[in-house]
């Protein structure tokens, strides 16, 4: 990654196969205009459907 502070990630799109990457910017050096930004990657494998849970 372009930036040195990545905070989460997780998978997204019609078919799940977008990475999204999240990056903070609070604890960047000065000059990193790219800190605080989200990315989005295009990957082969699809990520997992999500759990869900349900309480009674």
């Amino acid at each position: 990654m372009p930036v040195q502070n990545v905070t989460t990630c997780t998978f997204g799109g019609p078919d799940p196969k977008t990475l999204f990457i999240t990056t903070a910017s609070i604890v960047s050096p000065p000059g990193n205009r790219l800190a605080g930004s989200l990315f989005a990657l295009d990957v082969e494998v699809p990520g997992m459907a999500e759990n869900e849970f349900h309480i009674a």
